[in-house]
């Protein structure tokens, strides 16, 4: 099975602020040595201290030792790389010493000390006024010739020198210098907060030439192999360049989800090292979508059907848009309340109706349920979680109001943050006892239909949701209850079926138990939907929420039911219409996995509840 990863992700000095929790003895400043010059050397990631050091009773031959780098700014938990060389101008007691810590230019900032750990035993060296800060050139001229012909072996110095010898990227191109071994682009980078990073491109090459290739930012780094990156068809490539490097499968594109990979102040580059020792450099260019516009970007243009959609949305889709969703839903957002006449003192339910897209279907469910005399004892709620339509709504709430004098309340919130989050805002509202959560295309028909479902969940205390008879508009039959069925041409992933959808509605049957049922109207004490936080708003825009919430009240010992005998008519997505397209259908995949993954797998998705 092909996998989208990195390998040999590094976890080494050049990171930084990676090692453990290490107690360092504190040092006075006369046991302390000394560092001469220091500055951070792009080539190499990292920073470079060169001083000197009381001389350590035994010299650790590691390459990785635990510091602590302590600057103006605070201390940080590092590991180091060190070097030693003899200096005339130092007893025997000290030794010459270069340092190497890997990190973003912004580390070392206002360096005071470097404190490290050697056989159970603090050393150091401090900054005064006559420490000097170095350029790039400056320090490579210095670091380069001790490392070479003046410090002592070890493996500390060995990799030393392999970092100080590196050829860098200062932000010219140089992939088109070996040209004929390898082509490579990157048609999308996208930011997945706080620092992962999806990756959408192409490769072509000669791989018998090709040693390695890298993603590369500031000081972390990923080691990519494109063979287990998810493939992805590029007969457009193959058009144009495939007969130059003798390939004529158009499986030659890549998708990527590589975590803990970018920062923001670095520069972001493919490095392609050939087995020659040669190195080319590529610059990446990062989106600045974000929010649905970065999710919507991550999911266009990749077909799913009978695909290896577990590879895609294990290693890729899921966790590059779980990251951005979890990002967009941290973003500050205001709530105005509006007040249309007064609710009733006890309300009996509070009906929550989130309003996207056709805002016009509050006039005629308003219309409707003012018809309705049980509906003056209701705590009706509107969720607006569409912001450009504000002034629109707020006109046709006064209106509604003053033709029907049905009192409700009109929630704007500052962002659209989807189905559960606007259902949710509206759940920290209610004020009844009773919760009914209600699509703003579902229409009532008799009287009384709310009052007979709470009556429902009063007389059967197993129940913990339950919901009416859905029909479209011809009178057939859009939900009843639903079940689980897996498809083949998903990977057998458990999708929501309605069994009875298009038929003709048979005689009333009562109370029907099911699996799952829709939250277009769902009913539910508050106190239980309080107790589970409403729905689990990681699921997009509206798909799978309500299959997720009847799976957590069963993991209660609750059941969702279906009652026939109350009868409401639902348009079935008509609110939603302005979210279309083909990448529409991978973020109900999206959620599918998110569902599959924590209900029908063996592990759950980290994020998720």
């Amino acid at each position: 099975m092909m996998r989208a990863r990195t390998k040999g992700r590094q976890t080494d000095v050049r990171r930084g602020a990676t090692s453990a929790h290490t107690s360092f003895d504190e040092l006075p400043d006369s046991a302390l040595g000394h560092i001469d010059t220091y500055g951070h050397l792009a080539e190499s990631a990292g920073w470079w201290l060169v001083g000197w050091m009381p001389r350590p009773f035994q010299s650790a031959d590691e390459v990785s030792i635990p510091a602590r780098l302590e600057t103006a700014h605070g201390a940080t938990s590092v590991e180091v790389v060190l070097a030693y060389f003899e200096r005339p101008d130092l007893d025997h007691s000290r030794v010459g010493v270069i340092a190497y810590v890997g990190g973003t230019r912004r580390l070392a900032e206002g360096l005071r000390r470097l404190l490290v750990r050697i056989d159970g035993v603090t050393y150091g060296m401090q900054a005064t006024l006559s420490t000097s800060r170095a350029d790039d050139r400056g320090l490579y001229d210095l670091v380069r010739p001790t490392l070479v012909f003046q410090s002592a072996d070890s493996a500390g110095r060995e990799h030393l020198r392999g970092l100080s010898s590196r050829p860098g990227y200062v932000g010219v191109d140089t992939l088109n210098t070996i040209a004929s071994v390898v082509a490579l682009d990157v048609d999308a980078a996208i930011v997945c907060p706080p620092d992962g990073l999806l990756l959408k491109g192409w490769c072509l090459s000669v791989s018998e030439q090709v040693a390695a290739v890298r993603l590369r930012c500031g000081a972390k780094i990923a080691e990519i192999s494109f063979a287990d990156c998810v493939p992805v068809h590029r007969p457009d490539v193959i058009e144009a360049l495939g007969a130059r490097y003798g390939v004529q499968d158009p499986v030659v594109g890549f998708m990527a989800y590589l975590p803990n990979i970018y920062q923001a102040d670095e520069p972001l580059y493919f490095e392609v090292e050939l087995k020659n020792g040669g190195r080319a450099y590529r610059g990446v260019t990062v989106s600045r979508q974000q929010g649905l516009e970065a999710i919507r970007a991550v999911l266009e243009g990749t077909e799913c059907q009978f695909a290896d959609i577990d590879t895609m949305f294990d290693r890729v889709f899921g966790p590059a848009v779980r990251a951005l969703n979890a990002a967009r839903l941290a973003q500050p957002f205001t709530v105005e309340a509006h007040r249309y006449g007064s609710l009733p003192p006890k309300p009996t339910c509070t009906l929550v109706i989130p309003l996207y897209g056709r805002i016009d279907y509050l006039e005629y469910q308003m219309a409707l349920l003012s018809a309705d005399p049980a509906s003056h004892s209701l705590d009706i709620v509107y969720v607006l979680d569409d912001p450009p339509k504000r002034r629109d709504a707020l006109m046709l709430a006064e209106s509604v109001y003053a033709r029907f004098r049905l009192p409700f309340r009109l929630l704007l919130s500052s962002a659209n943050r989807g189905f559960g989050p606007a259902s949710n805002l509206g759940l920290a509202y209610s004020e009844a006892p009773y919760v009914a959560f209600m699509n703003s295309d579902v229409f009532p028909g008799k009287s009384g239909w709310l009052d007979a479902l709470t009556a429902r969940l009063k007389r059967q205390p197993k129940l913990g949701a339950i919901g009416p008879r859905l029909l479209y508009e011809d009178g057939s039959v859009q939900h009843e209850g639903c079940v689980y069925r897996p498809l083949p041409e998903y990977s057998d992933w458990h999708f929501v079926d309605h069994p009875n959808k298009g038929r003709r509605p048979e005689a009333g049957k009562g109370v029907l138990i099911a699996p799952v049922i829709t939250a277009a109207c769902l009913v539910m004490k508050r106190d239980i939907a309080n107790d589970l936080k409403g729905f689990d708003e990681s699921f997009i825009i509206g798909d799978f929420e309500d299959a997720d919430l009847c799976q957590r009240l069963a993991a209660k010992g609750l059941q969702c039911a279906v009652d026939t005998d109350v009868v409401l008519h639902h348009l079935e997505r008509q609110s939603q219409n302005r979210l279309s397209g083909h990448w529409r259908m991978n973020l109900t995949l999206y959620n599918a996995w998110l569902h599959q993954r924590r209900w029908f797998a063996g592990s759950t998705p980290r994020g998720g509840r």
